[in-house]
Parts: C-alpha cells; structure tokens; sequence
C-alpha cells in the first residue's frame, strides 16, 4: 500500500504536508484494521477455550456453558480475559491499548506514540497472537 502512495505521490506535484498528512491518514487507517483483524482472532480464540471448557461435567462446566450461550452478549475486554487471564501483565497493557483504541476510532484522536511505526506494531499483534 505504501509502495502505491509512493508511486502516487511521485507522478505528481503535492506539497510535503499533503503527502505527510495522507501518510497519516493510512498509517491510521492500518491501525485500526490491525486492531480489527486482532478483534475477530480474539473472540475465534476466546470461543474456542470456551468450547473446550464447556464440555466439563462440573459446576465449572456449566458456568462455562453459560458464558457459550451469551458469548454474543461478551466484549473483546471479556474475551482477553478469557484468553490471557494467566497472564496478568500483558492483559493490562491490551486493556490499556484498547482504551487507547476507543479514543482513537470513536473520538478522531491521533494514533499513539507506540503504535507510530505502524509495521512494528503490527508484528507486536501478531506475536500476541501466536501467543495464544
């Protein structure tokens, strides 16, 4: 994508803040598909753990069936709990990065320092995710 605003920008005569602008305008707009893309593997994770705990014959088992029959009703932050629940430090920081991401989709924020060099924090989801 990147190498096609190149070839763009190139063809023509834009000033620096133009280009530097559409810069950030697909910077933002990768960030935001990262999240959506880290969104949907979550819950297929989440709903797959909740499929195998469910089977239990106990009281665990039950309440686990219960969550199955709501799970439409359950956030991502639910979903990360389910998932990273043994790992404490880094559903703290999803916690936060996903208060960061609200306020960046729902309120035309700016996207966060961290998430700057948008390949980076790209590959950082998606060691997440084969954390999973």
């Amino acid at each position: 994508m990147k190498g096609l605003l190149d070839q763009e920008i190139l063809k023509k005569k834009y000033s620096a803040q133009q280009v530097k602008d559409w810069q950030k305008s697909v910077d933002l707009a990768f960030y935001v598909l990262g999240w959506a893309q880290f969104e949907h593997l979550s819950r297929k994770e989440a709903e797959q753990r909740i499929d195998v705990e469910e089977r239990a014959k106990t009281v665990h088992g039950a309440a686990w069936r219960f969550v199955s029959k709501n799970i439409k009703n359950f956030s991502l932050r639910s979903m990360l709990d389910v998932i990273f629940h043994a790992k404490p430090k880094i559903l703290s920081k999803l916690h936060r990065n996903y208060d960061i991401r609200n306020e960046v989709v729902h309120e035309n924020g700016t996207q966060p320092a961290d998430a700057q060099d948008v390949s980076a924090w790209l590959a950082h989801l998606e060691e997440l995710v084969k954390d999973f």
